[in-house]
């Protein structure tokens, strides 16, 4: 099951693609490269980045996709 989120609201994160146990990112800095870590749960990822998103969609000024993915990378989610 690949899941990609696309046209994010971020000026960070260009595109987040999920599948199997690799999370694959691509930075708005550098959208010709993409970055890939392994993640042992995915489910919850994807759970996560799903309630960031609607924290951004709904405006709540605490959501950020960039913010996110470097707590996943400093947390050790996303290696």
């Amino acid at each position: 099951m690949t899941k990609t989120f696309d046209k994010l609201d971020s000026s960070a994160i260009e595109s987040v693609e999920v599948d199997e146990n690799v999370v694959k990112v691509v930075y708005t800095s550098n959208i010709n490269k993409e970055y890939t870590f392994n993640c042992e749960n995915v489910e919850e990822f994807v759970e996560n980045l799903s309630k960031e998103l609607v924290d951004i969609e709904l405006d709540n000024n605490k959501g950020s996709v960039g913010r996110f993915i470097n707590q996943q990378i400093k947390d050790q989610v996303l290696v």
